[in-house]
């Protein structure tokens, strides 16, 4: 399997809170693009070679282009120091494009009215509950990759955008590289803890822990105990 550069990229979370609830904002990637085609995603993209040089550490620089890229994308100005990095994502191995993702959190509120896209790279956005998400995408109305997927089931937990800060601050953070076989007559993404994950083998017999696409969307599996690592979509 051929393995492709991996580059380093943030992306980042707004939360605030309305009468209905928490609401996350999600933008629809252009139809055209090369990666994550027409799929709804949070702001973000590729850390620029400048930001790595000037930052003090990798940290320090996925927080300055989660900042940037969210101004690109949408036109929210937000502050870097109320960032709340919570996890990390590395595109599988095998993919065309590859990116080793930050991923942070913060409460923004603002409205509809403030937000701008470019028509570009973004063609759509909305401000959206986070279980409305994951029932619309198992109901093939919305387009997400597992990563977007499982942070709207993390999240969904809290109830206000200040307790999911504060909660993701201090849970322990995590880093997966999920790896992508076949699993009766499906792909499932394995990830780390799951039996089969170092031998790419989704049949041997032991703890799951994997995402498998379906007709009604991503499924999460993380069978418990037997799991050497938590569930991502626990507090």
């Amino acid at each position: 399997m051929k393995s492709h550069q991996l580059r380093p990229a943030s992306t980042v979370i707004l939360l605030r809170d309305t009468d209905q609830g928490l609401e996350t904002l999600l933008l629809r990637r252009n139809a055209k693009l090369a990666f994550a085609a027409g799929a709804w995603v949070f702001p973000g993209g590729a850390i620029d070679q400048i930001e790595i040089q000037s930052a003090d550490n990798e940290m320090q620089a996925a927080k300055i282009a989660a900042v940037r890229e969210t101004k690109e994308e949408c036109g929210v100005d937000l502050a870097a120091e109320n960032l709340v990095h919570f996890c990390n994502w590395t595109t599988p191995e095998g993919e065309s494009r590859r990116f080793a993702t930050w991923f942070f959190v913060v409460q923004a509120q603002i409205s509809s009215a403030d937000i701008m896209i470019d028509d570009g790279e973004i063609h759509e956005f909305q401000w959206i509950g986070l279980q409305q998400a994951i029932d619309l995408h198992h109901a093939g109305q919305l387009n997400l990759m597992p990563p977007t997927y499982l942070s709207l089931r993390l999240i969904r937990h809290y109830s206000v955008a200040a307790e999911a800060c504060a909660a993701l601050a201090v849970r322990e953070t995590f880093e997966v590289t999920p790896r992508i076989c076949p699993a009766d007559d499906q792909l499932a993404c394995l990830y780390p803890g799951d039996a089969g994950y170092e031998t790419l083998d989704s049949t041997i017999a032991g703890p799951r822990h994997r995402s498998t696409f379906t007709q009604q969307g991503t499924r999460y599996l993380h069978s418990g105990a037997d799991v050497s690592v938590p569930a991502m979509d626990q507090p």
